[in-house]
């Protein structure tokens, strides 16, 4: 695994080397019991989930949980995306784009037709029900979005990230310019966006697009303050790391900057009640759990809440109408919120 790997998200062979070893030595200390009381099921049963599906494309050699856990652990480094998992504890602007980049998906296609596909690319983009929600939730957000791309008008991502969610979106019938904004406090982000919007859009006359160094718990968010800018402004992936409290500055900030009548639409992971579990495979539930709770410890993880929770979140500033749309298995459903005309 190269230096360049990670270029774009700031890990590197030491701190995954380094993360590597504490996780290690956290695995050497575990009180099992303990972990499977929390964890509410048996490691025995994921194991044997694993020897029966997935160790004959994946092999491992294990004979108890410990070794189970420390095997797996083994494998992140194989992957660039669980490797700045482990040192992260979350996503930043360039691995959240992995999981909407068809290309990236694509290669990873070719590696697993040529038996090469590291087992952490597998289970985070084909298999583990928390990233394939992700997924489906960019293509719920296209679905929302896509009928406000209307003549003149201003869209937002904030925080933008490679601005994915707004480029990717039809604008061939347009007969007048739409206004696409994207804020960022990462100038690494706004970086990317710019290269993105350039291999997407190119010149098309009908696109125009900017970019704003800018912090979505500052009031205004941008220099100058955006105030009653925006016609709709969309969000994914921040504020399923923040506080209650944050969540209501962020929430307060997204009101001030849309124009009356203008739309929010962001999304959050919710608990485990409320998944749809007839909709869920279990086992695969069940290993992404272990894995969060054992090698990865997501920072998201103690944000999890009811999906009305985050309705009445939105409420408080002033949305009103706040639609929740699910995917079609109960992980991160959408929020669409409107501010009154």
């Amino acid at each position: 695994m190269s230096q360049q790997e990670f270029a774009s998200h700031h890990a590197s062979h030491r701190s995954v080397d380094r993360a590597l070893a504490e996780l290690r030595s956290r695995i050497d200390r575990l009180d099992l019991p303990s972990l499977e009381a929390d964890l509410g099921f048996p490691l025995a049963e994921v194991m044997s989930f694993y020897e029966g599906e997935l160790a004959h494309r994946f092999p491992i050699s294990f004979a108890n949980p410990r070794q189970f856990l420390g095997r797996l652990a083994e494998q992140l480094p194989l992957s660039d995306v669980a490797a700045f998992l482990l040192c992260a504890q979350g996503c930043d602007w360039r691995t959240t784009d992995f999981f909407f980049d068809e290309e990236y998906r694509a290669g990873l296609r070719r590696k697993q037709e040529q038996g090469t596909l590291p087992l952490f690319d597998y289970l985070f983009f084909f298999a583990f029900p928390g990233w394939l929600a992700t997924q489906e939730r960019f293509r719920i957000f296209q679905a929302h979005m896509q009928p406000h791309v209307m003549d003149g008008a201003s869209l937002a991502s904030v925080p933008c990230g490679r601005m994915r969610d707004l480029l990717t979106l039809d604008y061939t019938r347009l007969r007048q310019p739409v206004r696409l904004v994207g804020i960022d406090k990462d100038e690494g982000a706004l970086a990317g966006a710019r290269e993105l919007a350039q291999k997407i859009l190119g010149k098309d006359s009908r696109v125009r697009a900017e970019w704003r160094a800018g912090d979505a718990l500052r009031p205004g968010m941008t220099e100058p303050a955006a105030v009653e800018e925006f016609d709709l402004v969309t969000s994914n992936g921040l504020n399923i790391y923040l506080t209650d409290e944050q969540c209501a500055l962020f929430y307060a900030n997204v009101f001030a900057a849309l124009k009356p009548g203008g739309i929010f639409i962001t999304s959050h992971l919710v608990l485990p009640t409320y998944y749809r579990w007839d909709c869920v495979k279990r086992h695969h539930v069940q290993l992404q759990t272990v894995v969060w709770k054992t090698l990865i410890n997501p920072l998201w993880e103690s944000f999890l809440k009811p999906p009305e929770a985050v309705r009445d979140q939105m409420k408080r500033p002033g949305f009103v109408e706040v639609l929740i749309v699910p995917d079609s298995q109960g992980i991160f459903p959408t929020f669409v919120g409107h501010k009154p005309a």
